[in-house]
Parts: C-alpha cells; structure tokens; sequence
C-alpha cells in the first residue's frame, strides 16, 4: 500500500529545511543537495514540489513574508493605539535580539531580487502590502493626533527605509546591538515622526 503524504505538512517542512539551510549557508549554498541532506530526504522529494533551485526561493520568500503578516495581524488584533500598532509593524521587520533566521534569509533574497524579475516582483508586491499596512496606522495614528501632517507617503517611506537599515545593520553587526539598544533606536526612530 503506498504510503499517504500530507503534501500540505512537506510543504511547511521543506519550507523550514529550506530557511535553515539558507540561513547557514546563503543563497549560493544552498543547493538541492544540501537541502535535501539536511531534511534527510532525497532529492527527488524536492523534484517533487520544485522545478528550480529559483523556484524554491520564490517559495520560501513567500513563505517568510506570509508568517511575518501572520505575526503582524495577531499582535495588531490586541495592539489598540495607532502609535503602538506603527511601532509593532516596524518592530516586526527588525531583528528583536541577536539575528533571526527571517532576517538573513530576507538579506539574501534582496540581493538575488536584483537579478530575478519573478522575485523581485513578489519582493514588490509584499512590500506594497507592508507599506499599506503603514499608511493605515500612521493616517489613524495623525486623525487621533489631530495633526496637520500631509506627507503621510514620505513618511511611509522613510519608516521601510529606517527598518530596512535597522534590519541590514542588525543582521550584519549583531554584537553591537543588544536588545535594550535596539528598543532605544526604534524609539528614537519613531519620534522623528511623532510617534
């Protein structure tokens, strides 16, 4: 009798090999073989889900961007004020202490987006979805506020730009950035929009 695969649960357990391996051995390490001998399957289960090496990158890009919305939507649900919820959505996209396995992942993938229109086109579309988000709090966070502010799009912008500098400088230089540092910069980072 063949034996029944949950194609759903292989998916979520390449998903996570796929991660790791990235994550130890960056994009250009990670091969099909090596992704297949850290899961302890065979390259042909692999075969069976992805055509390419690319396509398996497309996926976990997919992927980790799907769980930070998750995150995102679970902690807005209990997170009332629209200052707190703009501080959540940047404190999602930033490495909370030490480096995470999202935040690697997601530096790598912005250098192969460089290269690869299908990426860099979900790259694009998840970054529209976390910019929206942005734009909803930061316009509630100005109606509660009573301000004038007008250039609700440039500060969108220049908060993607604080956390995308916070995430590379994070990552990259971990030692400097203790936890304490981080919640302290986020802080500051947000007064400059008074939030």
């Amino acid at each position: 009798m063949p034996k029944i695969v949950d194609h759903d649960q292989r998916r979520a357990e390449l998903i996570q090999v796929i991660l790791k391996v990235m994550s130890e051995h960056g994009l250009a390490g990670t091969t099909i073989r090596t992704i297949a001998r850290k899961g302890g399957f065979s390259s042909g289960v692999l075969s069976h889900y992805f055509t390419s090496k690319d396509e398996m990158v497309n996926f976990a890009f997919g992927a980790v961007a799907e769980a930070i919305f998750v995150r995102v939507d679970e902690r807005l649900r209990t997170t009332k004020s629209p200052k707190d919820r703009v501080r959540l959505l940047v404190e999602e996209l930033v490495p909370s202490n030490g480096v995470d396995q999202e935040s690697i992942v997601s530096i790598a993938f912005w250098g192969t987006a460089l290269h690869d229109p299908d990426l860099r086109s979900q790259f694009h579309e998840r970054y529209e979805n976390w910019r929206n988000y942005l734009r909803r709090e930061l316009v509630a966070a100005v109606n509660e506020s009573g301000s004038d502010e007008t250039n609700i799009d440039d500060n969108v912008e220049l908060l993607v730009s604080l956390a995308d500098g916070f995430l590379i400088s994070w990552t990259l230089d971990p030692k400097r950035y203790d936890t304490a540092t981080r919640q302290r910069l986020i802080t500051k980072g947000l007064k400059l929009f008074n939030l």
